[in-house]
């Protein structure tokens, strides 16, 4: 998703990242997403974000999805999600669930997007 922010607002940008590439291979997404919402715009954004979430997860080959709040940066999200591969991300950033949900996200962005992606062969755990 958060790859889908990037490529939705910077539409020749690609998620290129050392070995990333179309593969069939499994792939980490890390985005921060800085919002500036009012309470009632806040509701709405983790009422948007939810359904999103639910529909993504029934709909799309994710393997795992979360968004979550940044405590250290108030009024910033983290989504963190891991996909079978890049095209299964890409066609997800093609669904209209989520385009829907970018066209009411993008206007109340306050800042840069950050966006990482990386091959899930490069993580390993921490033991």
């Amino acid at each position: 998703m958060m790859a889908a922010l990037l490529l939705l607002v910077h539409p020749t940008a690609s998620l290129a990242a050392p070995g990333l590439d179309q593969k069939a291979e499994p792939i980490q997404v890390v985005g921060r997403l800085p919002m500036n919402l009012n309470p009632s715009e806040q509701q709405e954004f983790e009422r948007r974000t939810l359904a999103l979430a639910a529909i993504t997860r029934t709909k799309d080959p994710v393997t795992s999805y979360s968004c979550n709040a940044d405590i250290e940066h108030p009024g910033t999200y983290v989504f963190v999600e891991t996909w079978p591969s890049e095209l299964a991300l890409n066609n997800h950033l093609q669904t209209s669930h989520f385009k829907d949900w970018w066209q009411w996200v993008e206007p109340h962005l306050s800042g840069d997007l950050v966006i990482n992606a990386a091959p899930t062969a490069d993580f390993f755990p921490i033991s």
